[in-house]
Formats: structure tokens, sequence, C-alpha cells
């Protein structure tokens, strides 16, 4: 039976969750969301699907889609589970104002009706950032290399050939171009980050491109993490939707390419988060912040509860 069978009433936004461990974690978020939301699922395939639906067992709100990916972290099968959820929101039956992506070990800072609220606001925005990748900035050379990150570190001698490969073309100077010419249209390229909200017709528009534009997915394929680049290479490309979306050529800004959440990286990982940054995370005015840990963040959620 279709969980949403049974709900009576219209819902106003679509969670788009990712997660491959920490159930609870994932069960505290759920429950911090807006009571009218729909959460749909990813749960890694390498993960015990189990673990995660027994804690969901009485949630009518929570949809675990079928379509599970194996992921590796920077290579495209981050859009295929990405473009998997935003598939299943679309194809519900119901109709979401918003459909917003973040990872199982997001928290709102915000309270429940306070994000209501702020979508209510303002109908129109896509929370899609983005910079132009040819634009000149210090990481545009990184976009021009090769990274076939497709199989896990230390899998095999399939790991080491094709990290041996992307270490050869960038040391006999074979570069990616920054643009792309495809029928009769001109891509450019745009970063951005793999957490957004955007309305279902951009949505639309960016599931219908993963679909039938091979020669895109060609060009992103072999690119550092395309799970930040489909979406807003898309949607940037678009006259329509170009002046939805929140597009900054003057630098590239972690806090501005993460409008909704707080995150920030130490020693080039993502900080898991404790009470010693909370007056961070609130000066920061986001929705959520991340990366949220049980047993090493509760004592930040509990002061988060209070605010």
């Amino acid at each position: 039976m279709n969980p949403l069978s049974a709900m009576k009433r219209i819902f106003r936004l679509a969670f788009l969750i990712s997660a491959h461990t920490d159930a609870a974690q994932l069960k505290r978020l759920v429950d911090a969301l807006p009571d009218d939301s729909v959460f749909f699922l990813h749960i890694d395939k390498k993960a015990d699907i189990d673990i995660f639906k027994q804690v969901f067992a009485n949630d009518n709100r929570v949809v675990f889609i079928d379509h599970r990916v194996d992921v590796r972290w920077g290579s495209i099968n981050e859009i295929e589970y990405q473009m998997e959820l935003v598939r299943a929101a679309l194809e519900c039956g119901e109709q979401f104002e918003r459909l917003i992506t973040i990872s199982g070990m997001d928290y709102p800072v915000w309270s429940k009706e306070r994000i209501v609220q702020f979508f209510e606001q303002d109908r129109e925005k896509e929370y899609l950032a983005a910079i132009d990748v040819s634009f000149p900035w210090r990481m545009s050379a990184i976009y021009q290399q090769y990274f076939f990150w497709i199989h896990k570190p230390g899998s095999g001698w399939k790991y080491y050939v094709t990290r041996a490969l992307g270490r050869t073309l960038r040391l006999l100077g074979v570069k990616k171009p920054l643009r792309r010419k495809i029928g009769d249209k001109t891509y450019k390229l745009y970063k951005g980050a793999a957490w957004w909200a955007i309305t279902p017709k951009l949505a639309k528009v960016i599931l219908h491109e993963w679909d039938t534009n091979e020669e895109l997915k060609d060009w992103l394929k072999w690119c550092m993490c395309p799970a930040e680049l489909f979406a807003q290479t898309v949607a940037l490309n678009d006259e329509v939707w170009r002046e939805k979306c929140m597009l900054d050529n003057e630098k590239y800004s972690l806090p501005m390419h993460t409008p909704l959440t707080y995150v920030t990286w130490v020693n080039e990982e993502i900080k898991t988060l404790d009470e010693a940054d909370y007056d961070r995370i609130i000066q920061s005015g986001k929705m959520f912040c991340r990366k949220i840990v049980s047993g090493k963040s509760d004592n930040l959620v509990e002061m988060i509860k209070k605010v």
C-alpha cells in the first residue's frame, strides 16, 4: 500500500534525504521538520535498510525509494540517487511547494513554523546557488581535470588503474572544456552544492535533462563531484530559470553556495558539530546545520531545540 494514500492533506514541502548511517539521527531529523511534509529517503545500497525501516515503521509520512545506489563520493552516481528522489516526489501524486535536498546528518536550526513561513513568503525564488566555473577563480583548473572516482578506495586494480589514468591525463596536459556545445545550445559549467530547495517546476526541468540529455551527462561524468554541477548547469543555462536562481561570480564562498545550510570543514573533512559550534551556527542565520552525529552532537541538538 502506498504510504501516502492514507493522507488527506496536501503537503507543502517534500524533503529529499540521503542517508547511509545513524538511523537514530535520521529519525531525530525527520521529527524536527514540519509535520505536514513528506520525507523521501534514499538509503545507500551498502547500508542495511531494515534498520531504517524499523525506526520509521509507524510514520506514514516517510517513503523509502526502491531505486538504491551504491554511492561513491564524487562520482556521477550521486546525481543518480538525487534524481530518483526528485522523481519519487514528482510522481507520488501529491503537490509540493518545494523539493528540499538535505543529508541524513542535517538538523534544522529553525522551528517547524519558521521553515514553512520562509518558503511561503517567496514562492518563486529558487534556492539553488552557483558560480560560473569559467569565471576566473582559484578552483577553475580543477574542473578542467578528469576524475575517475567510480571505485571504492583500495577496492582492487580498477581503482588504481582509474586513479593512475587521471594522473596521467593531468601530466599530459589533457583538459576538459568548461563549455560544451550540445545540439544548438552551448552550455557553460556552473558549480554549487548538492543541497538546495527548488520548486517542482524547476525540478521537472532538471529531471528531464537527466533522463534525456546523454551528452550533458557524459560531459559531467568525469568532473569532480558532478552532483555539485548538474542541477546548477541545467538551471543557469536556461534564461528563464537563471533569473530565479542565486548566481555569484565575485568569488567562491561555501556559505553562499550552501544558502540554507551551515557547514564547516576541518582538515579537508566536514566537521562533526558539537556545543562549541552553537554560537557560529546561530549567527549564520542558516535553516540547517551539518554534520550532526548521535552521541557526539546530542548536547548541541538540545541547545538548538531551546532557540
